[in-house]
């Protein structure tokens, strides 16, 4: 994002008006942070004035290997706003092919690169070029191109400027995709409160009704007619309970690719609301769309060691981390408790947690799809702190994946879970 000036503190002279004021324009920075539009918009609109170029623009993804080109600064005309840049054509896809920075200094002579675009460089007047990849974790967000209206040899501290915006620019993006991901979990976390609500109230108060027109249609002295009517009313309850069964299936399906996040933060929520321990989420980066097995896998790793945590650990504060990495998605549950015996525990394998190695069937079962960490070879898995991990152990080996315990450095426990996708 945008790091604004820094503003001196207010003095306590400041009048209200002025405070007001003051917390407006912060909110609306922080507003503009979380907006993906917004806050690309504000990092291109400051390339020109601090990075040596006359104009600047944006290509963002629009595709399949294509960019659209927008978020225009200083140009004249609107020929190259919206205009599709494929791979490897012109010098935007060259750059986006490369993903290194590329310059030129005649963009409508040059050999480097396609003249596809040659005829709109030309209508907008412009003479040199520059652009840089915009790239956050291995992921191509974009292309951010200056250009000047003279010819002009980019120096490499222009380069420099540049790639730094374009840094500024990826941090934007992400900032703005993490808001949006929170939000939308939030939505459906939201919607499953609603469900849960509308089987406790709704449902039960339906099938209190059902019951007790059931118990008077029994009576045998019941005139004809009356039954009739009670019977129309107790199928009209029935529609009614099918129709709320339906409803609550919607509310509380969420997607897939949110379905371990909402999840993991609907037993944090339980954690915290019977115990009064704080227990967060932190979803560390995009995460692939997941089976429904597979997420069930990991929330119920997640459940089961939060239960541990609360029966045994003591802990004033538990965190559950989330992220894709080697090839899979790792959730690792932490707690600041009385940690676990390292007997219990038993040493790391060799490979990271979120990285299981191609162990031979002699490997030790911590290396094994669904081992439980502080077994030997041959031996039932040890289940500190009772029988539910290993039993969880068992369930994440049943999806390919992976899970141990081990004491963390400031004398809690994490418990660790990995899964392929």
């Amino acid at each position: 994002m945008v790091v604004s000036e820094r503003r001196s503190p207010l003095s306590p002279h400041t009048s209200p008006r002025q405070r007001l004021a003051a917390a407006e324009r912060e909110y609306t920075e922080i507003v503009a942070s979380l907006d993906r539009d917004t806050a690309i918009r504000r990092v291109v609109t400051t390339v020109p004035d601090t990075d040596g170029v006359d104009v600047a623009w944006v290509g963002l993804p629009a595709g399949s290997d294509v960019l659209a080109l927008g978020n225009p600064v200083n140009l004249r005309t609107n020929v190259l706003r919206g205009l599709i840049v494929p791979r490897g054509v012109g010098l935007g896809g060259v750059v986006m092919a490369s993903g290194r920075p590329m310059w030129v200094r005649d963009y409508v002579g040059a050999r480097e690169i396609t003249s596809d675009f040659a005829w709109h460089v030309s209508r907008e007047r412009l003479v040199s070029m520059v652009a840089v990849p915009v790239v956050a974790e291995g992921r191509l967000l974009g292309v951010l191109y200056g250009a000047s209206r003279r010819e002009t040899e980019y120096s490499d501290l222009t380069v420099g400027r540049l790639e730094r915006a374009a840094s500024t620019l990826a941090t934007a993006q992400i900032v703005a995709e993490r808001a949006r991901h929170a939000a939308e979990v939030a939505v459906h976390e939201e919607r499953r409160r609603l469900a849960l609500e509308m089987h406790d109230g709704v449902g039960a108060l339906l099938f209190t009704i059902g019951a007790g027109i059931q118990r008077l249609a029994a009576d045998p002295g019941l005139d004809p007619e009356v039954r009739s009517r009670l019977a129309t009313i107790e199928a009209q309850i029935a529609q009614a309970a099918a129709a709320l069964r339906g409803s609550m299936r919607v509310l509380s399906a969420a997607p897939r690719r949110l379905a371990l996040d909402v999840a993991l933060r609907e037993h944090c929520r339980a954690f915290s609301e019977r115990t009064a321990i704080p227990a967060r989420v932190l979803t560390l980066t995009d995460l692939p769309e997941l089976s429904t097995a597979q997420t069930g896998a990991l929330a119920d790793v997640t459940r089961e060691a939060l239960v541990n945590a609360e029966k045994h650990a003591g802990a004033s504060s538990v965190v559950v981390s989330v992220f894709a990495a080697a090839g899979g998605v790792t959730v690792v549950i932490a707690d600041d408790g009385v940690g676990v015996d390292p007997s219990a525990a038993g040493a790391r394998s060799d490979a990271p947690p979120d990285a299981p190695p191609d162990a031979p069937p002699d490997a030790p079962s911590e290396a094994r799809p669904g081992a439980l960490a502080g077994t030997l070879p041959g031996a039932p898995p040890v289940a500190p702190r009772g029988l539910g991990l290993a039993s969880m152990s068992e369930r994440m080996g049943r999806v390919g994946g992976t899970m141990r315990i081990e004491p963390s450095s400031d004398g809690g426990t994490m418990v660790h879970a990995w899964l392929p996708t």
